[in-house]
């Protein structure tokens, strides 16, 4: 078990670190005190359903909100509680990472989604 949370640790702040270079783009919450398996992101200007069903596209599959409100349509109280506005809440996009989680699977993440990202700010409405 400390061998996989190790391994998770390394990859989520590959996530991180990678995610974090698309401009506009912020970590949700601490970035080493959290579960090894979670990354929680808000985008400026990105409505996150849309960002969740360009990435279902693509194979990719993640959550918007906070996992203690995934299933709400209003923006996630826990996001919400660490001071972040509701445009951002609205914005966001939690990734988890699992046992079948490869480095690959980053990359791939890592590629696609500032392509994504651009593609959904170039037509919002919120910019």
């Amino acid at each position: 078990m400390k061998k996989e949370n190790k391994r998770l640790i390394a990859l989520r702040k590959e996530l991180i670190k990678g995610v974090l270079k698309i401009k506009n783009s912020y970590l949700n919450g601490h970035p080493e005190k959290r579960l090894a398996n979670n990354a929680n992101f808000s985008f400026d200007f990105i409505e996150g359903e849309s960002l969740l069903m360009q990435l279902d596209m693509e194979g990719i599959a993640c959550s918007t909100g906070s996992a203690c409100s995934s299933f709400k349509l209003e923006p996630s109280h826990v996001l919400l509680a660490t001071g972040i506005k509701p445009e951002q809440a609205h914005g966001s996009l939690r990734i988890s990472l699992g046992r079948f989680t490869t480095k690959k699977d980053i990359k791939k993440v890592l590629k696609v989604l500032p392509k994504i990202v651009q593609k959904i700010r170039d037509i919002s409405p919120y910019k």
